[in-house]
Formats: C-alpha cells, structure tokens, sequence
C-alpha cells in the first residue's frame, strides 16, 4: 500500500505531491415533492460538483484531492469516484520535480 504522509507537510508544501487540479463531476442527489422527472434526460436530476484541490492519489476508482493542511490539524481531503468525474482540469502543475500521482 502506497501512502502520501501528511504529518510534517506545512500549507507552504501543497503543490509538492500533485498538482492543483479542478474536479467537475456529477454527485447523487435527492429532491423532495417534485411534480416533473426528466425520463428523457435523468442526468439533469444529478447536482453538478466542482471541487478543486492538489490531486495527491488516483487509480481506476478514486481521485483523492486535498483541498487544506494543516500541521495542527492535518489534511482536508475529497474522495470522488472516478466515474463520477466528468473533467479534470489541471490548474497548476506540481511544484517538485518527482510527483506521486504519476500515471502508472
């Protein structure tokens, strides 16, 4: 198991794992006394989502963002589902010359 240890990291670091990404993807959502479902169009029911943060982790099921750190209080970090992404734009490359969330 391969782990981005945030113990000793300082807000000045983030942008040294990965790099500053914005995430636009699709999140469930529930709607209460609604009169009209879209059947020809269901995507329209889902909430539309972006998160940006340094992209610290990925693989076939999960993009692993952290959005604040903090040597007090640790890491802020979000969890998406892959296929729930639908764009991952890079931002800002990453600031050290060997990133962990290289592609594979």
């Amino acid at each position: 198991m391969k782990l981005v240890d945030n113990t000793n990291r300082e807000a000045e670091t983030l942008g040294s794992v990965g790099p500053f990404v914005k995430v636009t993807w699709n999140d469930a959502a529930s709607t209460f006394k609604s009169y009209r479902i879209n059947a020809e169009n269901p995507e329209e029911h889902l909430t539309r989502c972006e998160t940006v943060g340094e992209l610290v982790a990925k693989d076939e099921k999960a993009i692993v963002l952290v959005m604040h750190g903090s040597q007090c209080d640790g890491a802020d970090i979000m969890a998406i589902p892959k296929d729930w992404a639908q764009n991952v734009e890079v931002l800002r490359e990453c600031t050290s010359e060997s990133s962990e969330t290289q592609d594979e």
